[in-house]
């Protein structure tokens, strides 16, 4: 009986690691409304119009036009898709693939 309450133990933490860990990465898309390079922080809007505000992680990996850039090579209008994830009230983005016209 002990065998199967560990292994039934076992599932379901796994399970919760599982799930955990696929909520906490998403994605976005956008075009760059302002950029702060002091703070490593951007506002973006979606295609929606809605606002949000990016802080980069410090080891965040920056493309633009498929070239590695800094952070502060990023421009008001470019656009980019930001991989990110929630703490607690802030969006930290781990890779922002910008492009530029």
């Amino acid at each position: 009986m002990n065998a199967v309450r560990n292994r039934l133990v076992a599932l379901l933490v796994g399970v919760m690691f599982l799930l955990a860990g696929s909520a906490a990465a998403a994605e976005s898309r956008g075009k760059i409304r302002s950029v702060t390079p002091d703070k490593n922080e951007l506002i973006m809007n979606d295609s929606e119009g809605k606002a949000w505000t990016i802080q980069a992680a410090k080891d965040c990996k920056i493309t633009l036009n498929d070239k590695e850039f800094k952070f502060a090579d990023l421009q008001r209008d470019d656009e980019v898709q930001i991989n990110y994830e929630k703490d607690g009230n802030r969006l930290v983005a781990s890779v922002i693939r910008a492009s530029r016209k």
